[in-house]
């Protein structure tokens, strides 16, 4: 059964575990009494995103003490404002103890701290549904959160008490966090892909832990995820060799199209012969505000370079814009990189030919996908027995 809400990301549990063990159980309590105490008000809201500035402006004696060490000796990646998904989970897997008032590791927790993979670990990933959701993105790669929600809510009914919707996609999302930075899955953008360290952690699990009413093998949902990623894979190449065939004119209208299906509506190719480094424009709403943006793109087989960016950006006020984009089928030199969000300057936004194949894929331009389908026997169906009254 799923019992941790607020579910946190492993490496700041066990650094907070190192640095709590052999502390005061009341001073700490003490400590967190006092941060959820300053909640701020609607127009004067807490901000607790730099707790170099926080801790010394708010806290005072033992607990601004406990709260600097836990942060500067966690490597400054545990905030001692967001330690509540850590305390739900050391305790309700009884990773540390409180004796005569102090805090100490359990065996369990020394397990759970010592390594990446351990047996401690593996029993978390199970009960939480790590490892389920490890099995969903298998059979869904490169999707977003969406596409495993209604099997993830499925399985929460019959593992949790949490039925609350809010509360079934903030602990889909947390899981997701957790197992990226684990190094399990990968993400780009909105979408989650499974990798190779994802698929062998995955495979040494037996199926019956996390699969209830599936009759399939994980090696085999794994080979056939393999297949398909190569497919998509060599997909995604082709597409980019024609990007970069195509007629300049024909490349821009492509762009059109893609910003019209993103949402831009009023979208113009410029004329080409007075575009002024400008190749396309288009409006965005922003909020409740109209946002003028000018693109300029690039077909291109080396890296675009600061000078592009610095010229695009000049350009901005002859079309009455507040933003660029350059969209190109190459990448970006390091300069223009740095340059895109240079304080006080206009925002350029830059879309290299990896990042615009995956925004055609997104938005359907220029491909068409195709439904796979596949099923999996319904186990309970063949299991179930016929009453005394049906035979009858």
């Amino acid at each position: 059964m799923l019992k941790i809400p607020l579910f946190p990301i492993y490496e700041r549990v066990k650094r907070f575990l190192k640095t709590i063990d052999g502390k005061n159980e009341a001073e700490l309590k003490s400590m967190w009494q006092s941060i959820l105490d300053l909640k701020g008000t609607p127009q004067d809201p807490a901000d607790w995103q730099n707790p170099d500035e926080w801790i010394i402006g708010r806290l005072h004696g033992k607990d601004k003490d406990l709260a600097k060490e836990i942060w500067e000796k966690s490597g400054k990646i545990v905030n001692p404002r967001h330690i509540a998904g850590i305390q739900f989970l050391m305790n309700g897997y009884k990773l540390i103890e409180s004796i005569n008032g102090i805090y100490k590791l359990t065996d369990k927790g020394r397990i759970f701290i010592s390594s990446k993979e351990n047996s401690i670990v593996r029993e978390v990933d199970t009960e939480e549904g790590c490892v389920y959701i490890l099995y969903l993105v298998s059979l869904n790669n490169d999707s977003s959160r969406k596409a495993f929600l209604q099997d993830w809510q499925n399985y929460l009914l019959e593992n949790s008490n949490y039925r609350k919707e809010s509360i079934i996609k903030d602990s889909l999302r947390r899981r997701l966090v957790n197992l990226c930075a684990r190094g399990y899955l990968r993400r780009e953008g909105k979408f989650y892909q499974i990798n190779e360290a994802g698929k062998k952690y995955l495979s040494s699990f037996d199926n019956n832990l996390f699969i209830a009413k599936e009759s399939i093998d994980v090696n085999e949902s794994l080979e056939l995820t393999n297949q398909i990623e190569i497919y998509i894979k060599k997909q995604k190449e082709i597409l980019k060799n024609k990007l970069k065939d195509m007629h300049s004119y024909a490349f821009e209208n492509l762009i059109k199209d893609l910003l019209e299906e993103i949402g831009y509506y009023d979208v113009r190719v410029t004329s080409a012969t007075n575009d002024k480094g400008v190749d396309v424009t288009g409006i965005i709403e922003n909020g409740i505000t109209s946002v003028k943006e000018v693109v300029q793109v690039k077909k291109s087989s080396s890296n675009i370079q600061r000078g592009v960016l610095d010229s695009l950006r000049g350009s901005l006020h002859r079309f009455d814009a507040v933003k660029g984009t350059i969209i190109t089928t190459s990448d970006f030199s390091k300069g223009a990189k740095d340059a895109a969000f240079e304080k006080g300057a206009a925002p350029i936004t830059l879309i290299n030919g990896d990042k615009l194949i995956e925004l055609l894929v997104e938005h359907n331009v220029a491909v068409k996908k195709k439904q796979i389908t596949t099923f999996t026997i319904d186990s309970d169906f063949f299991n179930s027995k016929p009453t005394e009254e049906e035979i009858e």
